[in-house]
């Protein structure tokens, strides 16, 4: 693939070889995108795709999505339709999972369609627990008997195999689908339009909570800052602090990272730091060379504040000396990219670094025994961590131990103990308490000296049913099946 992009620019004064390379290129990215499907097909029937479930604006992907397509549609001349209630539905899906299930249904009714397409989200209730979305189009009619076959990977209707496509596009949205325990069959053709009928839950059996619902902080004032444009933010969404003084080049990077995260500009180290005061910020992407306040030294700020020292860094330089890169390496950097560089690698860096995060994350909420410090990333939090465990486990036995409480005997506001809270371990302040008491617990039932309902009293348990279901959610085993596993290992 680069080195097609690089013929590409050396050879941009011949008209014929470039549209030969170009041809390549465009084959290229049809072959990657076909194996990226059968790849994804392949996990999703293997039980093997990994779904995170998080709270999503289906109107928005909707909309997003609709925007992607509408213009392919109009240079067909066909008429791209989309109903969808005014209310926004919040439900729990996989976005990247959910994305391909929409895309593929979107782009198999451009396909096929000779005039007309309609999407619809149906109205909802707030006591509805699933949501369904129509695709109709019109066309060739499949025949109602196909209903199931036209499920089945790599299956092409003769009447239109002469189409451009694999067959393999409803075969994943299908899996997909159900791995949301959701449905995505073919009904009943009527008015002479084929009609796709997604059925999904509002609601999953494991679902992260990304959204503040407890951060409320009103001695903060918010800046308005106009580093948002053209990227409206999505509370579900991961935010991105671009800092960069290059004008063409801060645009082009937000172009490319707008529609999977928010976005945040800054111009220099300064403005930067200001952000973060405001915003919850989850990785800054910075360059070195800037005025007023440059990459080096704005690192060493974030890595050094206990207030930021949580959020990831990927520094961009056009500097390649061996020396430059220890620099920034020294000051706390996450990752290092020399300029120029391809967008994909920028965009794996910020994937890999949440990713490795997260998995960090889920290992400690997850483990009985593991310590909170192992998700600290700088020495900073490290410090901040063990003082906080120390103070939640002095005060392990009171009930009403809160995220106020907490926050004054960290000396630190709430809304900031609220956003260093949330960044560090994905958790609110109040479900780590109860993450913390769960954890004593374990390290209680592991020594042997008291029976579980005196553990559940120690821990700040009024009732041990509360503490024995608490304990078999977050660690996904009873309290007596724990003991009987850490005998057996022993």
């Amino acid at each position: 693939k680069l080195p097609i992009e690089k013929l590409l620019k050396i050879v941009s004064g011949d008209s014929v070889l470039s549209e030969n390379l170009a041809m390549i290129d465009k084959n290229t990215d049809r072959l990657i995108n076909l194996t990226n499907q059968l790849l994804d097909f392949r996990k999703a029937e293997a039980n093997n795709y990994s779904l995170t479930f998080v709270r999503t604006d289906i109107n928005e992907l909707l909309q997003e999505l609709y925007k992607t397509y509408k213009p392919i549609a109009d240079k067909k001349g066909i008429t791209f339709k989309l109903d969808m209630p005014r209310v926004p539905l919040l439900a729990f899906v996989d976005p990247e999972a959910f994305r391909k299930i929409l895309s593929n249904l979107f782009s198999n009714a451009l396909k096929y369609s000779e005039h007309i397409i309609q999407v619809c989200l149906f109205p909802f209730s707030s006591e509805d627990t699933i949501f369904k979305m129509q695709f109709k189009n019109d066309g060739y009619i499949i025949p109602f008997e196909m209903k199931e076959k036209i499920f089945e990977p790599f299956f092409r209707l003769k009447q239109t195999e002469k189409s451009s496509g694999t067959g393999i596009g409803l075969a994943l949205s299908r899996s997909l689908a159900e791995l949301h325990k959701g449905v995505l069959e073919l009904l009943k053709a009527e008015d002479n339009f084929n009609t796709f009928l997604l059925t999904i839950p509002i609601h999953q059996e494991k679902e992260i909570q990304l959204g503040a619902e407890e951060f409320n902080e009103p001695e903060v004032e918010t800046i308005p800052q106009d580093n948002t444009e053209d990227s409206p933010i999505n509370q579900n969404h991961i935010s991105v602090l671009l800092v960069e003084d290059d004008k063409e080049i801060i645009n082009f990077l937000q172009k490319e990272l707008k529609n999977n995260y928010n976005i945040f500009k800054a111009t220099n180290g300064q403005e930067a730091l200001n952000i973060l005061l405001h915003e919850n910020i989850n990785l800054v992407v910075s360059d070195i060379m800037m005025p007023i306040m440059d990459g080096i030294e704005l690192c060493k700020k974030i890595k050094t504040d206990l207030h930021y020292s949580h959020i990831p860094i990927i520094l961009l330089t056009a500097k390649n000396t061996l020396t430059s890169k220890i620099e920034g390496l020294e000051t706390g950097a996450d990752a290092y990219i020399e300029k120029p560089f391809v967008m994909e690698y920028l965009i794996a860096q910020i994937t890999n670094l949440l990713s490795n995060r997260n998995i960090i994350k889920e290992y400690y909420a997850h483990s009985p025994l593991a310590h909170i410090r192992g998700i600290a990333c700088t020495t900073a939090d490290k410090s901040f961590l063990e003082e906080l465990q120390k103070i939640i486990d002095e005060n392990i036995t009171e009930r009403d131990l809160d995220v106020d409480t907490l926050s004054k005997l960290m000396n630190m506001s709430r809304g900031t103990f609220y956003r260093k809270i949330k960044g560090l371990s994905d958790l609110t302040p109040n479900e780590l308490i109860t993450l913390s008491r769960l954890k004593k617990a374990a390290e209680l039932l592991a020594n042997g000296n008291y029976r579980i309902n005196e553990i559940s009293s120690i821990v700040g348990y009024t009732l041990q049913s509360n503490f024995a279901r608490d304990f078999n959610k977050q660690f996904g085993v009873s309290p007596s099946n724990y003991i009987n596993k850490l005998r057996n290992e022993n």
